[in-house]
């Protein structure tokens, strides 16, 4: 029975821990979705590779909260755009697509 135990707490915390795992990796059903507008006074080239962006932008989600996001791209983006910005818990944002300002 002691066996059992020690073999089967570990094991037990080892699937949550996957499926936890899984859950912020893997799974992106539960994104939120915020939206923002680029301002290329707030793009900043990150040092170790000229060829990358961060923004820090404001965001809204749909019940008008504001958030603050900074996330990464390879190219400047087209300043004024309007962005929805896949997010997730810890990771932050997931993605982002160029919307038309009546989709949002």
């Amino acid at each position: 029975m002691k066996k059992l135990l020690l073999l089967g707490i570990p094991l037990l915390a080892l699937v949550v821990a996957l499926g936890v795992g899984y859950h912020f990796v893997v799974d992106t059903s539960s994104a939120a979705h915020w939206y923002t507008q680029v301002d290329n006074a707030r793009v900043q080239p990150l040092e170790q590779n000229a060829s990358e962006y961060e923004y820090r932008l404001d965001a809204y989600d749909e019940n008008g909260g504001t958030h603050d996001v900074t996330f990464g791209t390879e190219r400047q983006l087209r300043d004024g755009a309007y962005l929805e910005l896949e997010t997730m818990p810890l990771r932050g944002v997931i993605s982002w697509e160029e919307v038309q300002p009546d989709a949002i």
